[in-house]
């Protein structure tokens, strides 16, 4: 499974920032205003935008929970992914070093 939360985060990562880049070098002088007027642009997509933050707000509780039950460190790097890139890179990424931490953790014990 790294392998594949591995993956995702790569796509995660990449995939948002190649759309935050074309759409910042289109619309230089309104940029900011509509990155942050778009997500609710129209009902469909503020459901969609509605989603993606309640998934997020849930997936960094859970993510602190779990950080805290593995006493694993690095939370706030995932914490900073979710608003810095999004939920797309934050999770996959958390998934990925749970995996690695519990691997490691099991092989000294």
């Amino acid at each position: 499974m790294k392998q594949v939360y591995f993956a995702l985060s790569v796509i995660g990562l990449v995939a948002p920032m190649v759309c935050f880049g074309i759409h910042f070098t289109q619309r230089p002088e309104s940029a900011w205003a509509e990155f942050f007027a778009a997500p609710f642009a129209t009902w469909v997509i503020s459901g969609f935008s509605w989603d993606l933050m309640i998934t997020a707000t849930a997936a960094t509780i859970w993510m602190g929970n779990e950080s805290k039950r593995l006493k694993m460190p690095g939370f706030l790097f995932h914490f900073a992914a979710i608003f810095l890139v999004g939920i797309c890179f934050a999770l996959p990424t958390f998934l990925y070093r749970r995996e690695f931490y519990r691997s490691n953790s099991s092989n000294a014990s």
